[in-house]
């Protein structure tokens, strides 16, 4: 099926032809599918507000999606980089031309390869608006061949001080909540982090702890999955959860920084502060 042909009367791209009904089965499309068998990487530190290219292990998100509650489609041209030290790189929504078949164009970015248990940073900007969500989460699914795991940070940009965490374990959709910052998560960067071990789940914001769950009184994701960042706009389904972008909405998602490091290692992370935001990827 051909979706948004014809920016340039001849461009045409094919949408993804399983969908799935949750907020990250957009991420499905990308890479070739694998097992959770395969083994997660290990630590990393990507700082993204050093100019250039995108740092190692990262690739962007060029595809769209056919279901109803997706207004956007992934495109590379919603990625910016910024051509000095010091600029974020930003995600960017915008109304989409009429020949997109879809109201909008959004960005993401996907780790290529797996990650596990361990302490999970990034240091963002949310973005504003109603109906636009920006975002920082994992997720493993039916294309990698697994069951649907997932755990969110998902900024709403109706009210961005507060933030919504929830997570997905075997397929099942398990309540999120919402939380009060404290602050504005649009008006600047803040560090965001979370631990994911077998027993538990801890969130935290600029270094306090804002929620935890723990097993076996809650379901914990246990399948190694791929960090994503985004931003989109949904449908009328997601309209009391987000609220709905007008026709003429843009808004963009600042990222400074993501990193990761398995349980009991010792490995350099966003929140560090280091001086040169050269990436340091592994």
């Amino acid at each position: 099926m051909k979706i948004f042909a014809g920016w340039s009367g001849r461009v045409q791209y094919r949408c993804l032809l399983a969908v799935l009904g949750a907020v990250c089965g957009l991420c499905m499309a990308i890479l070739p599918a694998d097992r959770a068998t395969a083994q997660p990487e290990g630590a990393f530190l990507s700082r993204f507000d050093g100019g250039g290219p995108l740092p190692d292990g990262w690739r962007i998100s060029h595809f769209a999606v056919s279901a109803s509650h997706y207004r956007s489609i992934w495109t590379r041209r919603s990625v910016i980089r910024s051509g000095t030290e010091g600029g974020p790189l930003e995600l960017w929504l915008r109304p989409a031309p009429p020949e997109a078949q879809k109201d909008f164009l959004g960005g993401e970015v996907q780790r290529r390869r797996r990650t596990h248990y361990g302490h999970y940073e990034v240091e963002m900007t949310a973005a504003p608006g109603d109906g636009v969500i920006s975002s920082f989460f994992t997720y493993t699914g039916p294309y990698f061949g697994d069951p649907h795991d997932e755990i969110d940070f998902e900024f709403l940009g109706r009210d961005t001080t507060k933030v919504w965490i929830n997570r997905f374990a075997k397929g099942e959709k398990l309540p999120g909540r919402w939380i009060d910052l404290g602050f504005d998560a649009a008006a600047g960067p803040h560090l965001y982090a979370f631990d994911w071990l077998p027993d538990r789940l801890v969130w935290y914001a600029d270094g306090r702890e804002i929620h935890r769950i723990e097993a076996p009184e809650h379901a914990i994701p246990d399948i190694p999955g791929r960090i994503y960042i985004n931003i989109w706009t949904g449908g009328t389904g997601q309209a009391q959860w987000s609220g709905i972008a007008g026709p003429d909405t843009r808004s963009v998602a600042r990222y400074n920084c993501i990193s990761y490091r398995p349980p009991g290692t010792d490995a350099p992370m966003c929140s560090d502060r280091k001086k040169s935001p050269r990436d340091q990827d592994d």
